[in-house]
């Protein structure tokens, strides 16, 4: 990939996120009321509380992936097209060393989000696990957006 197209691939992303970021933050207004859950609240919810909160794990799952993804491509770019192959824990090292996002946080961010695509738990308890893994990582999704649209003004990577 060239550098024009990664730029370009970098303008999609960012752009797909800030469309993501206002899903996200209004699942983030509906559910703030019922955090943190407990497996008992989870099994006494009624059928539209229960579909807020489904909307706030789908969101946190792509709005988290998208974040990730456009991390990736900011290193690709500042890298010179050098690192092909990241693991979550280098783009999240990358991300921090460029100032956008703590790596610590990132990661669990991005734990948080691999168990929400992956695991699906029928039991209350462990359902209450991830519902509030996902809402304590989500101001680090809230603030690595404007993190990332600081850096790339910043650094010119806007194409």
């Amino acid at each position: 990939m060239t550098q024009d197209q990664e730029r370009r691939l970098l303008a999609d992303y960012v752009e797909t996120c800030r469309r993501l970021d206002a899903g996200f933050r209004r699942s983030c207004d509906q559910v703030a009321p019922l955090m943190p859950m407990s497996a008992d609240a989870i099994a006494a919810l009624p059928a539209e509380r229960e579909d807020h909160v489904l909307s706030f794990l789908k969101r946190f799952e792509q709005y988290a992936d998208t974040l990730n993804r456009t991390l990736k491509t900011i290193a690709q770019i500042m890298e010179l097209g050098r690192v092909e192959r990241l693991t979550a824990r280098d783009i999240a090292n990358r991300a921090d060393k460029f100032g956008i996002t703590d790596a610590d946080l990132w990661s669990e961010a991005i734990r948080t989000r691999n168990a929400l695509a992956h695991e699906y738990p029928l039991r209350p308890d462990k359902q209450a696990e991830q519902i509030n893994a996902a809402w304590r990582a989500h101001d680090t999704l809230n603030t690595t957006l404007a993190q990332i649209e600081i850096f790339v003004r910043t650094e010119g990577l806007s194409s």
